[in-house]
């Protein structure tokens, strides 16, 4: 019940406070073998920034600092494409891959509802 949750007052606005459980959460997360992420600037490798990274989803991202500026290209043509015999996607990808995830999932769901779903 939303209720039994504290409200809070953030920017003039009020939200229901949900407790995180991170310790809990911590000993749940399950490092990928082989897993890495690399870096690359202008289709040329900068190296591993990480290794046994946790199995999740990950957006490439950029951090600025003051009046810095960067561009970026996530796909699907790139300028600078990685050279590498690894497999890489672009990041433009992921879209058409939910929209079969959503599909798919709402392909289970009528399946496992059939019958005790309403006529329209």
């Amino acid at each position: 019940m939303i209720r039994c949750k504290p409200l809070v007052k953030f920017k003039s606005l009020l939200y229901y406070e949900e407790k995180d459980h991170i310790a809990e959460e911590e000993k749940n997360l399950r490092a990928l073998s082989n897993s890495k992420i690399i870096f690359y600037k202008n289709g040329k490798c900068e190296g591993v920034g990480f290794q046994s990274i946790y199995a999740g989803t990950y957006f490439p991202g950029v951090s600025l600092y003051k009046n810095s500026s960067v561009t970026v290209n996530f796909g699907p043509k790139f300028e600078h494409p990685p050279d590498t015999k690894q497999r890489y996607k672009p990041f433009s990808d992921i879209v058409e891959q939910a929209y079969v995830e959503y599909a798919l999932g709402d392909i289970l769901y009528h399946i496992e509802h059939e019958g005790q779903l309403p006529e329209f």
